[in-house]
């Protein structure tokens, strides 16, 4: 990564290594397809998810 140089706006350093970095795990992702964690859904109104599944998909996601 380079250094900020005078008169570059510091916002668009900050885009940019936003946007490599999320290259970056998105190419993982891709690689490493069984390491996606799958988001739970369900349509709105029609239920709610048991809590142990709650428990288990929070603690995947926070736990990595």
């Amino acid at each position: 990564m380079g250094t900020n140089r005078k008169g570059t706006d510091p916002r668009t350093v900050d885009a940019l290594i936003a946007i490599r970095e999320t290259e970056a795990f998105l190419h993982d992702q891709l690689a490493h397809p069984d390491k996606i964690i799958r988001i739970p859904t369900m349509r709105v109104g029609y239920g709610t998810f048991p809590k142990k599944l709650c428990a288990l998909f929070w603690n995947d996601v926070l736990c990595q």
